[in-house]
């Protein structure tokens, strides 16, 4: 029921899409700032997610389980996946279903900056710039700039 009411709600356009989507996930996720700001087309697979307060989330994101600080920026279509083992396989090399999966939470520190098209499958660090277009596949430090897939670090 959660997730079918999330991408309902990820479909109002608009300021009033942006005032409902809030008011719909401070009630349903775990923590959700008063001020969070999520764009149209974004969805939320899980309720189990904590938003802190002047977050800003743009249009047609993904997001797992995950705490995100207060004043972090995620643009738009980006990822943010419940770890990275959410699909195995069998010993014969079979996909098996979610339900074998390991979702774990992600952390996204406060006032970090998450570029357009980017994917996050660990934790990103406080004060952290995440370049467009990058994959996260290991932790990043506060204070970091990375880029590139997988993401590097390119600097402080």
């Amino acid at each position: 029921m959660f997730v079918s009411m999330a991408q309902l709600f990820s479909l109002v356009p608009g300021k009033i899409g942006i005032f409902t989507r809030n008011a719909f996930y401070s009630l349903c996720l775990v923590e959700c700032g008063d001020d969070v700001s999520i764009g149209f087309g974004t969805i939320f697979s899980h309720y189990d997610v904590k938003i802190g307060t002047g977050v800003y989330i743009g249009a047609n994101c993904t997001i797992g389980i995950v705490t995100i600080g207060d004043g972090t920026m995620i643009g738009s279509n980006v990822d943010i996946l419940s770890g990275q083992k959410q699909h195995r396989r069998d010993d014969n090399g079979r996909l098996l279903g979610s339900e074998h999966g390991i979702f774990q939470r992600l952390h996204v520190g406060r006032n970090s900056w998450i570029g357009n098209s980017s994917v996050i499958l660990a934790d990103v660090g406080e004060n952290c710039t995440i370049g467009a277009g990058s994959v996260v596949t290991k932790p990043v430090e506060s204070d970091s700039t990375v880029v590139g897939n997988p993401a590097k670090p390119i600097g402080n």
